[in-house]
């Protein structure tokens, strides 16, 4: 029988060489939209998994940025999948109290000590956490109370574009796995909890509309908005084709058969809202996203439901011709945009693009071109699976009563492990509280309060939840 409050001692007694190892994580870049120190992170990475012990740790070559497999064989009677993400977000134009990549200590009201650096919080803080908590076990113990594979990506940011090679090399290994567990500082700021059991699935796409293309309008070049008078314009050709895509008010998709695959709510889902609407309080969305009112001024549990059953169709950005200061009267020769629509289950990424292309035509715009930029599905995990038990009971153990989310508005990868071949359950968890993800002054917290675990206990959290997966009983 394991002694973990030997480990949890451990732990305490290494705090300091604990938060040496995020630091040293932390700094180094990793930028994978600029290719800046992405393939030496993800060295680094196989380096931390070949310390650990792990039997095989290598680099994957993939079309794009590298991934890591490494795996930890412990002899176990369970296995899990763990993923993670190495990449993280440019930074500049952003203004920083603290340099993006020194992994300064300062402190930040109203916690104590916290790490300011880009991927504090998403994710390579918590990620370092999590290795050091399974270094502590290792320490103490011997070995890993299970079996791990690890499976890395440098890509996340960019829309994950390759983790499907690094899943299909390993895809008949991964498949004997009994569960997916990613490691997560899921705190807020006052310490509370919201679990998400899944996601949307995503499909990003770009159109441009040129004169080139179209066949009228300026060919090669801007031209000077003076003749306007006599050529026509692709940047009001594009506008009047995106305004077919939607009701006026941009909330109603019009492509023919968009909605044809979208599921209804399941029994469990529908459950886990009713619980969700007695404690959701949309007033803190508000203030965090500066809205004032919501579509439909709807509130409650109808604000709930069309915020996780509702496939959308965003504009993420358009440009064309002259954006700078001042004035410079010209008629631009093309223009392009952005848009990202959110899947809901039961809708296929492949199915969208088609639909897009079929309706421009339909109405008169097959000049425009689509093309799609990044794009994966929807998953789901059931809170009755034997790993998201686990993870409640140490949220229990530490008084923690989770809000439970059946899955959230955002979109992550984890199809390629939930969903066939693999069909792995899935579940994000830890203590721990890290904010501003994407965004200046980045943090970790190293220092909790009352509410808030810092680092320590945040490596605490995870040796339970690995023990309580060990030990929870496997269902037949």
């Amino acid at each position: 029988m394991a002694n973990i409050e030997a480990i949890h001692r451990y732990i305490e007694g290494h705090e300091e060489e604990h938060i040496a190892k995020v630091q040293e994580f932390l700094r180094q870049p990793s930028i994978s939209a600029e290719n800046l120190g992405v393939r030496e992170c993800a060295e680094l990475l196989r380096h931390y998994y070949s310390e650990l012990g792990c039997q095989e740790a290598e680099l994957v070559p993939t079309e794009g940025h590298p991934g890591v497999w490494a795996y930890y064989d412990a002899g176990a009677e369970k296995t899990i999948v763990n993923y993670c993400m190495y990449d993280v977000q440019p930074v500049s134009g952003e203004t920083w109290s603290s340099p993006p990549f020194e992994a300064n200590i300062v402190t930040m009201p109203p916690f104590g000590k916290v790490v300011i650096n880009r991927g504090a919080i998403n994710s390579k803080g918590p990620y370092r956490a999590w290795l050091n908590a399974l270094e502590a076990i290792i320490a103490v113990e011997g070995k890993l109370p299970v079996n791990i594979m690890f499976t890395a990506e440098g890509e996340e940011e960019l829309g994950s574009p390759h983790l499907s090679q690094v899943v299909e090399k390993y895809r008949d290994r991964l498949k004997r796995a009994d569960a997916c567990f990613m490691c997560s500082a899921s705190q807020d700021q006052d310490g509370k909890i919201r679990m998400s059991l899944g996601n949307k699935g995503i499909v990003y796409l770009e159109l441009e509309c040129s004169g080139n293309s179209w066949g009228r309008g300026p060919q090669q070049y801007d031209i000077h908005s003076s003749n306007k008078a006599i050529v026509d314009s692709p940047v009001w050709r594009l506008m009047q084709a995106l305004s077919t895509m939607t009701s006026p008010d941009g909330n109603s998709i019009l492509i023919d058969s968009y909605y044809d695959k979208v599921a209804p709510p399941s029994e469990e889902d529908l459950e886990l809202i009713d619980r969700l609407v007695e404690v959701f309080d949309d007033s803190v969305w508000k203030e965090m996203y500066k809205v004032e009112r919501w579509i439909g001024d709807e509130k409650g549990r109808e604000l709930l439901m069309r915020y996780l059953y509702s496939t959308t169709l965003n504009i993420d950005g358009i440009w064309g011709g002259y954006t700078g200061p001042g004035t410079k009267t010209v008629l631009p020769h093309k223009v392009t945009c952005k848009i990202d629509t959110r899947l809901v289950p039961d809708q296929d990424s492949k199915d969208i693009l088609p639909l897009v292309r079929a309706h421009l035509d339909k109405h008169g715009y097959s000049d425009i071109e689509v093309r799609t930029l990044a794009g994966y599905e929807w998953s789901k995990t059931s809170v009755k699976e034997p790993v998201v038990q686990a993870v409640l009971s140490v949220y229990e153990k530490y008084g923690i009563k989770p809000i439970i989310w059946p899955h959230t508005g955002g979109s992550v990868p984890m199809y390629l492990y939930s969903r066939p071949p693999l069909n792995l359950p899935i579940c994000i968890g830890g203590l721990g509280h890290g904010g501003r993800a994407h965004s200046p002054d980045e943090y970790y917290v190293i220092e909790g309060n009352d509410r808030v675990a810092g680092l320590v206990k945040d490596e605490k959290s995870f040796v339970d939840i690995l023990y309580a997966f060990a030990n929870w009983p496997t269902v037949k």
